[in-house]
Formats: structure tokens, sequence, C-alpha cells
């Protein structure tokens, strides 16, 4: 790891654009922030990082993960957070949703340990944490996945404002089953929280999706993944998912949860900005195949595929830039418009396209710089070079 002066140069082969790839482009970095733009070479005498060999994008951003490296957020520790953290940056995460789901216990102890790892000093090598994911515990006991029956609850609007407390301000998004008697009331109060609401682990009818998306729910989580699949006369919330342009939908683009045939059909009735790349990771990801313990159950993960006992899929244990590579090459799309799915969509989705996810004058030094197989070379966050991945001459 290096700490980057206040005043950096970034000597980028190219820049990732949501329209292309830029040509070579000095990025001059002020402070944490991308202070200048300016093409072809610029005058020495800074701190400088070379990097004419790749091209540099914005940091990913992941909006639904779980863990990675071999911790969880329902670990409830500082330092499995530390751990989690860093392994994202490894792989080009400058920020994510801590994920959290299960047990009201594991969900507490998951939001103490998120909060007090935002408020804490973050090291250069970790990757920031913009808030919590809530995956239930209000979702349809008839599409659990990989959740143990016994903690999804019907909903509880005490038990809603009692989570949103512990979290004081940082429970940013939370997926719920539209469909569940009791959950417009819910769904209405986590919106005046400033929740985020997406529809999932649900089996709701078209009609009830389109009531929720009135109400404001406004995202999908791991689209086909938890729901029902497509049915001419009967579209269900995957036909609004599809359909509707108020609608953003979560893709685990690992290519096992959802085929590649269905991704590229997503991409094109969906289009590439309305789709956000997640992981889904559990604690699994980044290790080797292997039994293991996690959210009180245990997994055997096989060629990368984390399954319970019954073979139900547990999560991902892939990695966000794994998942850029894997969608474009499956919606047969620019790998520049894959890493737009996941960078600047989450961050529009979250509300933070004014701060991060581009390569933009005023925004967040959170870059990635990619090789020619767009593999990560290196990690900034901040203007802090957060991790290092070199198959040759390092940046200096």
């Amino acid at each position: 790891m290096a700490r980057c002066p206040l005043t950096t140069l970034v000597r980028a082969g190219g820049i990732a654009t949501p329209d292309g790839v830029w040509d070579p482009t000095t990025i001059v970095i002020r402070d944490g922030l991308i202070d200048e733009l300016r093409t072809g070479s610029s005058r020495t005498g800074r701190e400088v990082i070379q990097a004419a060999d790749l091209v540099v994008g914005a940091g990913l951003i992941d909006l639904h993960t779980h863990g990675a490296g071999g911790a969880q957020v329902i670990d409830g520790s500082l330092e499995a957070m530390r751990r989690f953290a860093a392994a994202q940056a490894r792989h080009g995460v400058t920020a994510f949703l801590a994920t959290i789901g299960g047990s009201v216990e594991n969900i507490e102890r998951g939001i103490a340990a998120a909060v007090e790892y935002i408020r804490a000093p973050r090291s250069p090598g970790e990757a920031r944490c913009l808030g919590i994911h809530l995956e239930g515990p209000f979702i349809n006991p008839e599409r659990p996945g990989a959740f143990i029956p016994a903690t999804i609850l019907p909903p509880d609007i005490g038990l809603l404002d009692r989570l949103a407390s512990q979290a004081d301000g940082w429970l940013r998004r939370m997926t719920l089953a539209p469909e569940v008697p009791g959950m417009a009331p819910l769904i209405r109060r986590a919106i005046s929280l400033g929740i985020g609401c997406s529809a999932g682990h649900s089996a709701a009818t078209a009609t009830e999706m389109l009531t929720a998306v009135e109400a404001g729910v406004e995202g999908v989580t791991h689209v086909f993944n938890a729901m029902p699949g497509l049915h001419h006369r009967s579209p269900g919330l995957l036909g609004v998912a599809l359909t509707d342009d108020r609608v953003t939908v979560e893709l685990i683009a690992d290519g096992v949860h959802v085929d590649p045939l269905m991704m590229r059909l997503l991409q094109r009735v969906k289009g590439w900005p309305r789709i956000a790349l997640i992981t889904d990771s559990i604690a699994a990801a980044g290790l080797p195949d292997g039994s293991y313990r996690f959210e009180e159950q245990d997994v055997t993960v096989r060629d990368g595929e984390a399954r319970l006992a019954d073979g139900t899929l547990n999560g991902s244990t892939s990695m966000l830039d794994d998942a850029v590579r894997r969608f474009a090459v499956a919606a047969e799309i620019p790998w520049h418009q894959a890493h737009a799915s996941a960078s600047l969509v989450p961050a529009r989705t979250l509300g933070v396209d004014d701060r991060m996810g581009a390569v933009q004058v005023g925004l967040a030094a959170d870059l990635v710089g990619f090789d020619e197989d767009r593999q990560v070379r290196w990690t900034m966050i901040g203007g802090d070079v957060a991790s290092v991945a070199w198959r040759g001459r390092r940046p200096r």
C-alpha cells in the first residue's frame, strides 16, 4: 500500500466512461478528489502514478454483498468488517453496502458492526461502507432462498423503527416482498425514513408489483432469483422488473445464478443503465473450495458454487470485477458499459453519483487501474492507493 500526497497525477492510458474509453489522460488529484482531467502528457514535478498501459475507471460499488475473504457482516466485529472491506478493495470495489439478513439477533449484530466500521478511521486498504442493506426479514416465506424459514417475519413497523434507530441513519436499502399482507404501511414507513425499497424473495403478481412501484419501490433484488419465472399469461414481478423504467434491477453475474443467455436477454430488454451488477457474495468469496459454516448454516463450496446441503445456492463466491467481465461477454456489450453497471448505476441508485461513480472532476478519486484483460491492477480510494496486484512495473 502507498499513501498519496495531497496532489497526485495518474497518467492513464485511457479513461473508462459509459460512452467509451478516452484517449490517454492525466488525472490530477487534490485532497482526495479529481481536480482536473488533462488529455495527453502533463508536466512532472509531482507524485506520479504511471498507468500508461492501463485503462483507469471509476471504483466499483457493490450494493449487495454479505461478506468476502472469510469474514461477513453478521460476524459482528470491527475486525471482520475490516477483513471484508480489504477483500473488496483487492477486487476494485471502492464502496459497498454491508448486506445483512437472517435472525433479528444476527441483523442487530451486523448493524452494530457496520456502524462501528463506518464511524471508525478507515485504513487506505479498505473499501468505503456507504451504509447497510437489510435483506429481509420481511420477505415471502414461499421464496426464502437460502434464508432459514424461521427468520422470516411478517411486516413489523416497530421492529423496522428499532433497527433503523440502531443504524443511526445508515440503513440505506431494504429488500422486502411487497405482496405480503401488511407490507404497504411498512413500505411507506421505510421510504419516510430515507430507506430505498427493493422487491425480492417475492411471489408478487404484476399488479402487486406495480402498486409497490407506485408507492416508491424502485428496485428488484437479484433479478430472476428467489422469484417466479416469467410466464406469458402471468408476468408477475419479473414482468414489471423487465419493462418498467422506474425499476433498477440487481444482477448476480457469476455465471451460476443466471444463465448467460438470460443475461443477454436482460440487457436487450432492460439495458445496462437499469442494471446494477452485484455479487451477493458470502464470506467464502475469495476462499478455496471446501466446507464452511456461515450465517448459521453449513455451506459447501465446489467449483466456486456455494450450496446448502439440499443443493440451494447460498449467495455467491464471485467478486464484482469478475461480474463486470462476465456480464460484458454474456450480454454482448462493450466492457466499459458493463463497468458502468457496477459503478455509475449503483451510485445513481444510492443517490451518491454527485460524489462518486465516474471519473469526473469534483468526484472522489475512487479509481481502479485495469490491464488489457480488464483485470484489476490497483485500486485507489480517496486518492490513496489501497491495493496493488501488479504484473510488471508497479505504480510509482
